[in-house]
């Protein structure tokens, strides 16, 4: 009798050791994965095949102003990126409003799917530290502040056209001629009309990456003719990276806009470039 469980217990153990090794060499997708309680907080998980926890793993986060927007917008980059070996979290997070939804909150969600992910690692085999993380435009914006201020588990980032600094007049009009102040004050939670000549908010300063910048090696996209974010806003984030001696490389997409993809040798270099950045930086 006690051979016969012996023989069970052996069987059963090597068939779980079978089943999680197949998990692992399988490259993965799922959908609408809830990691908190709001409706937004949901994301898309992609896992590479052959994966480990030394596989670089990228948070993305899609932009549109802080008030719009949707995942969907970034299924394309996640899927290249799955395809060089990376893991993706391509996430949703709340809207920002006038009341009670503003920057702190955004990077609250973003800090829940990173729980989510980090508890899961073990299931997924994925890593539970040294992320990376990448977004365009406002969600650019959001992975430059939670990387600065929220998580020491950021090694590496992706910055595609996002604004660096509310504190440069020149930036602030031009996002006020694109009728877009207003969502910068529900992201920053000001209440005050800002105009041309006015102090600059203390909010504002609090919402600006380059106020908060650590030693993480980030690679920058922008447009050469961006009308909604200018390119000058990178060269504000440039001269801070500059004066830390952090690790940083600017891609000029010359004749590019605010979307990066008016041209196909951009839309393909905007990938491949970020690939590569995440490979480099994001491994180990």
């Amino acid at each position: 009798m006690n051979h016969i469980l012996l023989f069970l217990f052996i069987f059963s153990f090597s068939g779980c050791s079978s089943t999680q090794s197949e998990n692992e060499t399988q490259e993965i997708e799922l959908t609408d994965v809830k990691y908190g309680s709001h409706d937004r907080n949901k994301m898309d998980i992609y896992l590479p095949a052959n994966r480990n926890p030394e596989t670089p793993f990228v948070i993305n986060i899609h932009g549109g102003a802080w008030t719009v927007g949707d995942k969907s917008s970034d299924t394309s980059l996640s899927k290249y990126l799955l395809s060089k070996g990376i893991a993706v979290a391509n996430i949703n997070y709340r809207y920002a409003n006038s009341t009670d939804t503003h920057l702190p909150e955004l990077l609250d969600d973003v800090d829940q799917a990173f729980k989510y992910i980090i508890a899961h690692s073990k299931e997924w085999n994925t890593r539970s530290t040294g992320f990376s993380i990448t977004g365009q435009s406002s969600g650019a914006h959001i992975s430059l502040m939670y990387a600065y201020t929220k998580t020491d588990k950021i090694k590496a980032i992706v910055d595609r056209c996002g604004p660096t600094d509310f504190t440069d007049t020149n930036t602030l009009w031009q996002l006020d001629n694109q009728h877009l102040m207003d969502a910068v004050n529900q992201m920053s939670g000001n209440k005050t009309i800002w105009k041309e000549g006015d102090p600059i908010p203390e909010l504002y300063t609090k919402s600006s990456p380059v106020k908060f910048v650590k030693n993480i090696p980030i690679l920058i996209i922008h447009g050469d003719v961006d009308p909604v974010v200018p390119i000058k806003q990178s060269y504000n984030l440039i001269e801070i990276l500059k004066s830390k001696n952090v690790i940083y490389k600017l891609l000029i997409f010359e004749g590019a806009d605010h979307s990066l993809d008016a041209l196909p040798r951009n839309s393909a270099k905007k990938l491949t470039s970020t690939a590569d950045w995440i490979n480099q930086y994001g491994k180990n």
